[in-house]
């Protein structure tokens, strides 16, 4: 495909961005906020308009607010968020292309950050900069919110999106919406399904462990601490949380059956009338089986250091993604049960997950509209859960709703969030940004 001036000029602005290594880390000591800074004055540079006429506020380290006071009042503010920071690039042996060089190869533009999530924040910046430069004004409040340490968990400081989201909680700001990261349009056969992300499983750490007097390997007794830790994990993984259909689930499923083809298609349609086949499809399918229930993954364990030293301390860690209907005290309890005499568990770190949005929220209903003007009647609006996580649960409790989705088709060319060689198509860019553009007008 031929890239239009439009597209050049998009992946132009896109080039430049990657090439600011905005690295988070858990330390913010070991951030190099001079690449954040970097980034923003290009971020001025590009978008006029929107640093002129748009109030401006620095959070933290390198938080940006910006805000646009809207005609009328009656209806309720909306939010556009991306996160500036990116992931470590690896083994760069492995890469391609050096990963921060943002060269334009085979009409992609390559580099770290390119899918998560520079491409976001440049579509939503893009679009509102075209909207100001043509004199539009929105009739609600505007605001763009741009963290920079999603990619981490902060060990010497608090977040910098819940930097962000506390700022207008001190305002008294309420959101009708809020628009991140998450979904995209993905082809799926002869259909193409839109995927709104409309909540998150929320990630919680625990640990389970024993302490012991230690000793020597040759006079273990009738155990040690890390068999009786082995047990704990055992019993746990064989006792997985029960299968649950949650409102947002079924609506997911409901909204994949046109997806799917046979008595796939059916029991997706009906998954209450077909709920033991859907059941055992989650056993078989390990992102059906995630939908369904709260997710165990024991990660990490910890014993002695030499073979011949009995441990004084074994533990392990679990990664549990904590499904709506659940909470990091009940799933505390649920493991309980099933611990050894001497084994303990402590919670190390994690929330309960947050309400999902509604499917048929004004938000979500009107971007179904505009993607169905976008790319046709056989678009698929799917409202799913997101198994990860992103920044957008620290709006969560000044919003009304919550919309995980970037705009974004994907196809076969894209290379993978976190992984080597990441790179967008140029040509990806520009639907994105017409997405944007119809929506805060028609918002």
């Amino acid at each position: 495909m031929t890239l239009t001036k439009l597209d050049l000029s998009y992946a132009d602005h896109l080039q430049q961005l990657v090439r600011c290594a905005t690295v988070s880390n858990a330390d913010v000591q070991k951030v190099n906020w001079q690449e954040f800074k970097k980034q923003q004055d290009l971020l001025q540079a590009f978008y006029p308009a929107v640093f002129r006429k748009m109030q401006i506020e620095h959070v933290g380290q390198a938080g940006l607010q910006l805000y646009l006071k809207g005609t009328k009042d009656e209806k309720k503010p909306l939010l556009l968020m991306a996160h500036q920071d990116v992931v470590e690039t690896g083994d760069t042996a492995q890469w391609k292309f050096p990963p921060f060089s943002g060269v334009l190869l085979d009409d992609c533009v390559c580099g770290r950050g390119t899918t998560d999530c520079k491409h976001l924040l440049l579509a939503e910046l893009e679009a509102v900069e075209a909207l100001l430069q043509e004199g539009w004004r929105p009739e609600y409040d505007l605001y763009l919110s741009f963290g920079y340490s999603e990619e981490v968990y902060l060990e010497n400081d608090v977040d910098g999106a819940e930097k962000l989201a506390r700022n207008l909680e001190q305002k008294g700001v309420r959101l009708g919406l809020v628009i991140d990261e998450g979904g995209s349009v993905v082809p799926e056969g002869k259909f193409l399904a839109a995927r709104m992300g409309l909540a998150e499983k929320s990630p919680v750490n625990y640990e389970i462990y024993q302490n012991s007097p230690g000793g020597h390997s040759s006079k273990p007794g009738k155990g040690t601490a890390l068999g009786a830790v082995a047990k704990a994990i055992v019993a746990i993984e064989t006792h997985p949380f029960p299968y649950r259909l949650t409102p947002l689930a079924k609506a997911q499923l409901q909204a994949t059956a046109p997806l799917k083809e046979g008595k796939v298609a059916e029991y997706y349609a009906d998954p209450e009338k077909y709920w033991d086949a859907i059941c055992d499809l989650g056993q078989q399918d390990p992102e059906l089986d995630a939908l369904l229930h709260t997710t165990i993954a024991f990660t990490m364990a910890s014993a002695s250091k030499q073979p011949n030293v009995l441990p004084s301390r074994a533990a392990a860690q679990m990664s549990v993604r904590v499904l709506q209907g659940d909470t990091v005290a009940s799933c505390m309890e649920y493991f309980k049960q099933f611990l050894p005499e001497g084994v303990k568990i402590r919670h190390v770190s994690g929330k309960d997950p947050l309400p999902a949005s509604d499917p048929n929220s004004r938000g979500v209903k009107l971007a179904e509209s505009i993607l169905k003007e976008q790319y046709g009647a056989n678009l698929q609006a799917v409202p799913f859960l997101m198994l990860g996580g992103t920044d957008s649960h620290y709006y969560k409790r000044i919003a009304d709703n919550v919309m995980l989705f970037s705009g974004y088709k994907k196809d076969a060319r894209w290379g993978q969030a976190h992984q080597v060689n990441e790179k967008i198509p140029a040509d990806a860019i520009a639907p994105s940004v017409r997405f944007f553009k119809t929506f805060l007008k028609r918002y």
